[in-house]
C-alpha cells in the first residue's frame, strides 16, 4: 500500500470528502476573489463623514483628485453640485474607475457621467 492510500484509509471518507470540499472552497475563493482596485489605499474618512455638508463634500474632491485618479488609468474629472460629487469618466475607463471608486465610498455621495456620450 502506498502512503496515499494509507493516509486516505486513516482519514476515512468523511475525511476524504472533508479534504474535497476545502478544495472546491479553495478553488472557488481563487477564481473569484478580486484585488483591491487601488492597491495600499486607505480612505481618510468614511462615506457618513463626507455625506455631512458641501464642506466634507469639497474634502472628498480633494481627496479624490489627490489620491485616487492618479492610481487609476484614464481622465477623470470632479465637481459638486447639488450636494453630489459629479465625477466624469472617460469611456474605456469608466466601469473600472466607478468600481474602484465605490469600493471605498458610498454611491449616494456621486453623479457619475461620461462625458462622451450624448443624448440623441
Amino acid at each position: 500500500m502506498t502512503a496515499g492510500q494509507d493516509f486516505v484509509k486513516k482519514i476515512g471518507t468523511f475525511g476524504s470528502v472533508f479534504f474535497l470540499l476545502l478544495f472546491v472552497l479553495f478553488l472557488a475563493y481563487c477564481f473569484t476573489a478580486k484585488p483591491a482596485p487601488l492597491a495600499g489605499y486607505v480612505s481618510p474618512h468614511d462615506s457618513t463623514y463626507y455625506g455631512q455638508s458641501d464642506v466634507t463634500l469639497s474634502e472628498l474632491k480633494t481627496e479624490l483628485e489627490t489620491n485616487v485618479f492618479p492610481k487609476l488609468s484614464g481622465n477623470e474629472s470632479c465637481w459638486i453640485s447639488d450636494s453630489k460629487l459629479i465625477v466624469a469618466i472617460d469611456q474605456d475607463s469608466f466601469a473600472a474607475t466607478r468600481s474602484a471608486i465605490l469600493n471605498y465610498y458610498d454611491e449616494s455621495l456621486f453623479e457619475f457621467t461620461n462625458p462622451g456620450l450624448t443624448n440623441s
